[in-house]
């Protein structure tokens, strides 16, 4: 496995807030509840039934599916992260963050960001309940809802900074996450991303399908 964790060295990481670049693939889910709710709660609702915690660092065998829910130190959000692979058959979901909000009577976020395709997307859920939206797509289509402020999508001039100020204010850090190996069932992997210090982790738990 080689994921690069890459970040700015201005700013410590337990302080970084926002998006870290747009110029990344990325599809994240992010949910204000500790690791091990988040991980319960995503493998119920995906039958995942391999369920490594504490995994960062240690070498393990590698399953099908494999996901990460992982929270950085002085970061509220836990966030569910998985890897892109060409024999992938679950993917993350706006549906998997209302139902893990609900079920859990927390907050959480769906992000999802292409610099291959330009486009740009976040849903907001409370409780299950949609609190904002915005999908963007350069050049082509903008759509905004909200139930938080009253504000419609022409007002907003600039996507990319609309959502790092969104993301700033929910205290939330979109990372900077680069695969360059994937992923392969069979294989006995130590788990780690390169740049990230044990140290700035607080947990991470391994979800897979066996």
């Amino acid at each position: 496995m080689a994921i690069y964790f890459l970040r700015a060295e201005d700013t410590p990481l337990e302080q970084r807030r926002g998006l870290e670049t747009i110029d990344r693939n990325i599809l994240v889910i992010f949910v204000q509840a500790p690791v091990e709710q988040v991980a319960q709660e995503f493998s119920t609702l995906k039958q995942m039934n391999v369920w490594v915690r504490n995994v960062y660092e240690r070498e393990i065998d590698i399953q099908n599916e494999s996901t990460f829910v992982f929270q950085l130190r002085g970061h509220p959000w836990s966030i569910v992260y998985k890897p892109y692979v060409r024999s992938m058959r679950i993917d993350l979901t706006e549906e998997d963050a209302q139902r893990i909000s609900e079920s859990l009577s927390t907050a959480a976020i769906y992000y999802a960001g292409s610099d291959t395709c330009a486009t740009l997307e976040y849903q907001l859920y409370h409780h299950g309940v949609l609190q904002e939206k915005l999908a963007f797509e350069e050049e082509v289509s903008i759509e905004f809802k909200s139930q938080l402020r009253s504000l419609a999508a022409r007002d907003i001039r600039d996507a990319y900074t609309f959502t790092m100020d969104f993301m700033r204010e929910q205290d939330a850090y979109v990372p900077n996450l680069t695969e360059t190996e994937g992923l392969i069932a069979t294989q006995h992997k130590s788990i780690c991303f390169e740049g990230l210090m044990p140290n700035e982790i607080e947990r991470m738990d391994y979800l897979a399908q066996q």
